[in-house]
């Protein structure tokens, strides 16, 4: 009989660290990881780590015999700045990885006749806007509008948000019976920001490591001209986001894809 389980994917990030966390006070399931890199030593008790890569197809494969997932955060992806050096990478990781746990999960939803949910958390790089003056005039959008992303990440985050509507909603509507659907969320956020870890490899990373160097008392030499503004959110709302999207009656959504914010630095 297959264990009812928690997956978390790229679970040795920022987010996915965080999320253990707070699971594991919340939660009755067991947590299970899968990400390249180990979790940190402290985590090792509140969690299953399992060292694969998420284009593991018979790893994939070998989880879906063992478990029956209630819930998958998916966190796993290629970050923006890494994404633009390698496009073909980020699309195989980003978007071929999320296809596959798409697959994975509308799988399992048919085959226990109940959805598994499946969050996904998106960015703000899935928008683009042409101009300055149309930022400046535009300081808050809806989530359908300026849908015109300018990087790989945030093309690959449009497109997976795409594919999880798609799977909860439309996947296999030509078989006979109608199939039970996933259940897709998504929320578009900011840059994040830890006390307790730096970020890497994404193009809002030097907010995060301008707070850290002032909390140390050392002097950090910001790249972007003053007038940028940035919106960021602390890593704490961004897991209650999470887990207030997760928890949320599905009848009492109006959408799939939401944005979030915070504040702008």
């Amino acid at each position: 009989m297959r264990k009812k389980a928690i997956l978390i994917t790229g679970a040795s990030g920022e987010i996915g660290q965080a999320l253990i966390n707070s699971l594991s006070q919340t939660s009755p399931l067991p947590i299970l990881t899968l990400d390249l890199n180990p979790v940190p030593d402290e985590l090792r008790s509140l969690c299953h780590y399992i060292a694969g890569d998420i284009l593991d197809h018979n790893l994939l494969a070998r989880l879906v015999t063992e478990y029956d997932f209630e819930i998958i955060f998916h966190l796993a992806a290629l970050l923006s700045t890494r994404s633009e050096f390698s496009p073909e990478l980020a699309h195989q990781v980003n978007v071929d990885g999320t296809l596959a746990l798409l697959q994975v999960a509308a799988e399992q939803s048919q085959h226990r006749g109940k959805p598994v949910s499946f969050i996904f958390p998106s960015s703000i790089a899935a928008f683009g806007m042409p101009t300055l003056a149309i930022k400046d005039r535009d300081r808050q959008v809806k989530e359908w509008q300026w849908n015109n992303p300018t990087t790989m990440y945030g093309c690959n985050k449009l497109y997976c948000e795409q594919l999880g509507i798609y799977y909860s909603k439309h996947y296999q509507q030509l078989s006979e019976t109608r199939p039970v659907m996933l259940d897709f969320r998504s929320l578009r956020f900011p840059g994040l920001i830890s006390a307790f870890t730096v970020p890497s490899g994404g193009t809002t990373d030097y907010g995060p490591e301008m707070l850290h160097a002032a909390a140390q008392g050392k002097p950090y030499a910001c790249f972007v001209r003053e007038e940028a503004r940035i919106p960021l959110m602390a890593m704490p709302d961004a897991v209650n986001a999470l887990l207030g999207r997760a928890r949320a009656p599905r009848e009492q959504l109006t959408r799939q894809v939401y944005n979030v914010s915070a504040f702008s630095l």
